[in-house]
C-alpha cells in the first residue's frame, strides 16, 4: 500500500494528474515570497521564477496548471501534505506540462542552486496580436 501511494503521489507530481480545488489553493509567491517572484502577470499567464538554494526548503503551497522550464537543475526533496517524501531530479533544459498540483513543499537537498521558470496558464489568448 504503501508503495501504491507513493507511487500516486510520485505520478502526481510527474504528470499533473492530481487536482486541486480553488478554496485549497495556497499562493507560492505569497508563503514564500523569497523563492517564488513573479516576473510578469496578465489576465492570460503569471510567469514566476522559482529559485532554491541547496539546504532551503519553501513552504507549504500548491499550484495551478502550468509549464515548468528548469533553468538550473538539481535534486529536491518533495514532502506531500500526507507525510509522503521523495526525491526529484531536476535536469538543466527540460521542459513539462502540468495540470494543478495539490499540497506540498520542496527542499533542495542537493549542492547546487535550483531555479525554475513557471509558466501558469490563465486562460487561452482569444484575442489576435492587433487587439493586443
Amino acid at each position: 500500500m504503501k508503495n501504491l501511494l507513493f507511487l500516486s503521489t510520485f505520478s502526481c507530481l510527474l504528470f499533473g494528474s492530481c487536482i486541486v480545488n480553488a478554496a485549497e489553493e495556497i499562493d507560492p509567491v505569497v508563503v514564500s515570497p523569497s523563492q517564488f517572484e513573479v516576473l510578469i502577470e496578465n489576465d492570460y499567464v503569471r510567469v514566476v521564477r522559482y529559485r532554491l538554494n541547496p539546504g532551503e526548503n519553501d513552504e507549504w503551497h500548491t499550484h495551478p496548471a502550468k509549464v515548468s522550464v528548469v533553468v538550473t537543475g538539481g535534486t529536491l526533496l518533495i514532502t506531500t501534505v500526507d507525510g509522503e517524501s521523495f526525491e526529484v531530479m531536476e535536469e538543466s533544459g527540460s521542459a513539462s506540462w502540468m495540470t494543478s498540483l495539490g499540497e506540498h513543499s520542496a527542499k533542495n537537498v542537493g549542492d547546487t542552486p535550483v531555479q525554475i521558470i513557471l509558466v501558469e496558464v490563465k486562460s487561452a489568448a482569444t484575442t489576435s496580436l492587433e487587439d493586443s
